[in-house]
């Protein structure tokens, strides 16, 4: 099971988002302010490749965030997710380790790939 409340920090600053759904293999956590809202989702699944033929595993993790319209401001959502899978009968930990080096290689800060790739690099 995952922490509840789940803590989100963004530019320094954590926040505590609460688990407001739980189904089967997904859930969903939820901080709402005066001035907007962070959302978490989870979800979990499996499907049948067949031309591999193997079930594969899949799962995504999504953070959202709305800033609320001011005056005449419209309201802005950003998204960023993550999806990895692993192959049924693999290890636990090698599909961890390559989703971690993903994660590494977009926050190195020796490369600065996130902020090359919103520039449109490739």
């Amino acid at each position: 099971m995952l922490t509840d409340p789940m803590t989100v920090t963004i530019d320094g600053d954590p926040s505590d988002l609460n688990k407001i759904n739980q189904d089967g293999y997904s859930s969903e956590y939820l901080l709402v302010s005066p001035t907007g809202e962070l959302r978490v989702r989870v979800r979990n699944s499996s499907f049948f490749d067949r031309p591999a033929n193997v079930t594969r595993n899949r799962h995504n993790v999504e953070l959202s965030q709305t800033v609320y319209s001011a005056g005449t401001a419209p309201a802005i959502i950003r998204k960023a997710y993550v999806v990895f899978e692993n192959q049924q009968g693999d290890t636990l930990e090698d599909p961890v380790n390559i989703a971690a080096a993903l994660c590494g290689l977009l926050t190195s800060s020796s490369n600065l790939v996130l902020n090359k790739v919103i520039n449109f690099e490739s």
